[in-house]
């Protein structure tokens, strides 16, 4: 049986055959059917959605969204997540490490979207959206934590930059005198090398050595 990238419309679109549009597909669908499934409960249920998310909410969910992101895609702890669908390359900064999906199939596009904190985004978000809708009060909970965890990693990476920022600075001062001493001992005149006495109707005397 042919893959759907081999048939119909697709055809053509990845002559390396690298990329699994069927399983791309199911993931599509999987998503679409889980938010339409949500709305239609709310509405079969009896229950309302909010007239609308004040901004304080967004921004909550949007700063607990992105930290929840790197922490899915990218930490080294929750790499147990991954690993089934991802191969380790190497450790990356602030805990972090760098990975590949591997495999074929639907294997592979469950690596790429748990390696992608950008693939990732709509899933969280829409996550945090339904779990906001019906446990409000609970959800700012979590969504704080991560919110401040967050806040704390960029204090953190502040806190590291200033300190490179001036270990750097200090380094290059201590060049810059170095070098300033290096020309400064160069203007020094040595004793017995220094310019010839000349003295009216006579030859050149030689300075004292």
């Amino acid at each position: 049986m042919k893959a759907i990238q081999e048939t119909g419309p697709f055809e053509g679109y990845d002559l390396e055959k690298t990329h699994p549009l069927g399983s791309y597909a199911i993931l599509l669908g999987t998503f679409s059917t889980t938010v339409l499934g949500f709305l239609g409960w709310m509405g079969a249920s009896g229950r309302s959605l909010p007239e609308r998310f004040i901004g304080p909410d967004l921004a909550l969910l949007g700063v607990a969204t992105h930290v929840v992101t790197r922490v899915v895609a990218a930490d080294k702890v929750t790499a147990v997540v991954r690993a089934p669908f991802t191969r380790f390359r190497g450790n990356a900064s602030a805990g972090e490490v760098s990975e590949q999906a591997r495999g074929t199939g639907f294997r592979r596009v469950m690596g790429e979207l748990l390696d992608c904190p950008f693939c990732l985004s709509p899933w969280v978000a829409a996550s945090f959206l339904m779990s906001a809708t019906l446990r409000p009060r609970q959800t700012r909970f979590v969504a704080s934590i991560f919110a401040l965890s967050g806040a704390s990693f960029y204090l953190h990476r502040a806190y590291e930059w200033l300190g490179e920022s001036l270990h750097r600075t200090r380094s290059q001062a201590q060049m810059l005198a170095k070098r300033q001493q290096r020309e400064a001992d160069a203007d020094v005149q040595l004793p017995g090398r220094g310019p010839q006495v000349v003295e009216p109707g006579r030859a050149p005397i030689p300075s004292p050595s």
